[in-house]
């Protein structure tokens, strides 16, 4: 007798749990701030045209390319995951050094502006 009362128990309880976890993610979803919610991230709608802040902004997304190309590594097995790896690591030691590249430029224009 118990062992029925405990699985009609469990019969009636999982639907319920399978709607509750699917409307989960609707809330969340709706929780999202504003900034969030269209997809942009709130930088880029801030202005900052100080030296120090461009570099800031460009190390960042110089960071999420990266973080973007070992995503797109994880597909991928072996020799081939490893090479694409190195190709990651390349390609975000060349981007890091476009970043400081820029960033000595824009300082030494603004040097040459406020001069």
């Amino acid at each position: 007798m118990k062992n029925k009362i405990k699985k009609q128990l469990r019969a009636c309880a999982l639907p319920a749990c399978l709607a509750a976890l699917t409307l989960l993610p609707a809330a969340a979803v709706q929780a999202a701030p504003q900034h969030l919610a269209n997809g942009d991230p709130a930088r880029w709608y801030q202005n900052d045209d100080a030296p120090h802040a461009r570099l800031r902004n460009l190390n960042i997304e110089t960071a999420a390319a990266y973080a973007q190309a070992l995503q797109e590594c994880k597909a991928l097995r072996g020799q081939q995951a490893s090479a694409c790896r190195r190709q990651a690591a390349a390609a975000r030691k060349e981007d890091a050094a476009r970043a400081r590249r820029i960033y000595n430029d824009y300082k030494a224009s603004a040097g040459k502006a406020a001069s």
